[in-house]
């Protein structure tokens, strides 16, 4: 559903400041009907021109003939496009500036494809469309017909209406139904004027503006969204729950309904501290849109509005809050002066971590106990058992890489993960959870981001079967550019479109050291030499349905590459490690890798069973990996930059310095009210810092507590 707010309507919102109780509810039914049903002004003259032609194509017996009515589709239900088409027609009919307002033919189809409806009460399998779809559609549609409804219409809708009954507090009564179940009644009460249905909807929704707890449906502590159980689903019912949020409030405001200072408070932190991080310009990163990856309807493009944010920032006390929401609401609108957000955000409580640098984002999704990878119900997702095992997705600038990507995609290939891709998939059996094992594998994997590269490391790569694992380094769509190929002895060869497979021998400089992704500038180093099979690329044109992973009926043909590392076949355990370039030119690539091996980059990668840990000189920064409890000291030295640091404690670990001081970040997945020690080469201070009592290497022992509650399991402290 489409939202706009004109800015004559903007200057009625806040020019306002007190109004009778009558004139609230007026104010409301208008800018409901203006803000949440009717279309926009630029979409007037095409609702018009499909009301009239759902009209002309309305048989005599008030039906479509091209809607299967004995449609029972649980995902796709055709059935609901009468509904559909009722509400373009009477929009077409009420919104000011149309060409057909009153027209009585017009009106007569409206009628009499509503009592079609009205009389059949037809209904789906899934419970989503008796009781939220179909009452939506309804109670809009009761709206619009104001004392045009006859009293059968009236009686009926309200009928239906009463199905969308959050105040039974079911299961499925909470975050994104809620509300969609609240705009229901907020239709009806100011269709039939019930004041008391008006009051209790605003309250119930203002009042779901809440953090909730760890495995409860809404806004998390780390400010994710989760759904549907511990799923990350910010993108797709954390939108929904966002726009009607956005809609009520546009709604609302300066009346006796608007929400409370504290409200809008946490619902600005929400969008500027978790949603904004997990957009790329007007798109959404693909991990949190959930099974509607599978749709061929785009759903990863943002449906946020920025001019519902703008409102919300000028209600809003705080100026650096009202900045941030100004700056995300520039990018959506794609203004080119709009302040990029740049940094490292890690959302704890769903294993997902955003990097956004200036002409790249990379976002990973990965799974434990917590957390679930994106659901197949429905029939839809078919092929999404790897979707939470550490898929790494790289997005450059002006460049979209996944879109319509995902029936073309090899489910066992996708960026980042490491899978038997010998043996079949899991089937969907219509589950909201997944089984998270990967079969007969195992690793240890850590991902550490810099400025201007990634370090994906691997350990304890355990195959225990004959099967073949592969480690996909790239995944994405290609539309111009070609591949370049660089090789220890510096030899260059560049790809033309096809499968190509390079062998690896151990100590040979015939191997693999670069490879280049002409068009996105994406290099990936595979420096550090470990044991592997192959090194496969394909690139090619790739055509594919979107009924092979759900429903939707939609083929799409794209240019896709595809890299991965063939591990060869099992038993075995091995390493792997490689280093990922989002930002780099095919001409600088040998003196890019030049200029890392004189940091020391290179050399001061280190791994063993227990252990990853990495080193960038010229940022003075280090992270480390340590995966069980037992005393490791990694030690490095470069030029620029070097470290000594003992960890005894499981953990990640951060260390970042200055010119004046230095600091150690960690973190915990399942530990809590615990504490994790180490010792650097530093002298440092502050609370739980000792000086080392060894005199010929003066050193601090750290002390870092852990957040004492499970609800903070993952969070970062200093």
């Amino acid at each position: 559903m489409a939202y706009s707010v004109s800015f004559v309507f903007l200057f009625l919102l806040f020019s306002s400041t007190t109004h009778s109780f009558n004139n609230d509810i007026s104010i409301v039914r208008q800018r409901v009907l203006e803000t949440m049903i009717w279309p926009t002004q630029l979409n007037i003259t095409s609702t018009i021109q499909n009301a009239l032609s759902y009209a002309r194509t309305l048989n005599s017996s008030c039906y479509w003939s091209d809607i299967n009515y004995a449609d029972q589709n649980v995902a796709v239900w055709s059935v609901a496009d009468h509904m559909a088409r009722i509400t373009t027609m009477l929009e077409a009919l009420t919104v000011p500036g149309s060409t057909v307002q009153n027209n009585a033919t017009l009106m007569s189809s409206v009628h009499c494809a509503l009592d079609v409806w009205l009389i059949n009460d037809w209904q789906n399998p899934n419970w989503w469309f008796n009781q939220i779809n179909i009452p939506i559609y309804a109670t809009s549609q009761l709206l619009m017909l104001g004392d045009n409804a006859t009293s059968f219409e009236i009686e009926k809708i309200k009928e239906i209406s009463y199905r969308a009954a959050w105040w039974l507090h079911r299961p499925q009564d909470t975050g994104a139904n809620l509300v969609w179940m609240i705009q229901a009644q907020l239709y009806r009460s100011l269709a039939t004027a019930n004041i008391t249905g008006l009051e209790q909807g605003f309250r119930y929704v203002w009042n779901d503006i809440v953090v909730v707890p760890v495995r409860a449906d809404g806004v998390q502590n780390d400010w994710s969204y989760h759904f549907h159980g511990h799923q990350l689903l910010t993108g797709s019912y954390g939108q929904t729950w966002m726009n009607n949020i956005f809609s009520f409030l546009v709604c609302s405001v300066k009346t006796q309904f608007e929400p409370d200072a504290n409200q809008l408070l946490l619902f600005s932190q929400f969008l500027t501290k978790g949603v904004a991080w997990m957009t790329i310009e007007t798109n959404w990163d693909w991990h949190v849109v959930g099974r509607v990856i599978a749709r061929s309807t785009k759903e990863y493009q943002s449906q946020l509005n920025p001019s519902s944010m703008r409102v919300l920032a000028n209600l809003i006390e705080s100026n650096e809050l009202k900045k941030e929401l100004v700056n995300f609401a520039d990018r959506l609108d794609s203004r080119s002066n709009a302040a990029l957000l740049i940094g490292n955000k890690h959302f704890y409580t769903s294993d997902y971590q955003v990097h956004h640098r200036v002409n790249w984002t990379s976002a990973i999704k990965m799974q434990s106990i917590r957390t679930q990878p994106l659901e197949c119900i429905n029939g839809e997702n078919l092929k999404a058992e790897h979707t939470g095992q550490g898929v790494l997705n790289l997005y450059t600038v002006n460049n979209y890489a996944y879109n319509d990507i995902f029936p073309l995609l090899d489910w066992q290939a996708i960026n980042g993960i490491t899978v038997e891709h010998s043996i079949p998939l899991e089937p969907c059996k219509d589950r909201a959870m997944m089984d998270t094992a990967s079969h007969n594998l195992t690793a240890k994997r850590s991902w550490h981001f810099y400025d201007d590269a990634i370090i994906t490391l691997a350990t304890n790569l355990t195959l225990t079967t004959p099967t073949t694992a592969w480690t996909t380094l790239a995944s994405r769509l290609l539309p111009t550019g070609q591949i370049t190929i660089g090789f220890f002895n510096s030899t260059v060869i560049t790809l033309s479109d096809g499968i190509y497979s390079f062998r690896y021998i151990q100590n040979k400089t015939s191997n693999v050291q670069w490879i280049h992704v002409g068009g996105s500038d994406i290099g990936y180093l595979l420096q550090v030499q470990k044991q592997y099979d192959t090194l496969g690329i394909e690139i090619q044109n790739k055509t594919n349905n979107y009924n092979t992973i759900g429903a939707y009926n939609y083929s799409v043909t794209a240019r896709m590459l595809t890299i991965w590392i063939n591990h060869g076949v099992g038993p075995y355990t091995l390493d792997y490690g490689y280093i990922i370039l989002p930002n780099v030119s095919l001409q600088s690539m040998p003196s890019v890798i030049k200029q890392y091996d004189q940091e020391q980059i290179f050399s001061c990668i280190s791994t063993n069973r227990l252990f990853h840990g990495t080193m960038w000189p010229s940022l003075k920064r280090a992270s480390f990996v340590l995966w069980d409890n037992i005393t490791t000291t990694f030690s490095c030295k470069s030029p620029l930059f070097d470290i000594t640091i003992q960890l005894s404690d499981a953990g990640a670990y951060l260390f970042s310095e200055s010119l004046t001081d230095f600091t150690l970040t960690a973190s915990h997945p399942m530990r809590a009210n615990n504490i994790l020690r180490m010792k650097v080469n530093r002298i440092g201070h502050g609370v739980g810092c000792t000086l080392s009592s060894d005199v010929n290497e003066p050193s601090t022992i750290m002390a870092l507590n852990l957040p004492l509650s499970s609800e903070l399991l993952g969070a970062s402290v200093s």
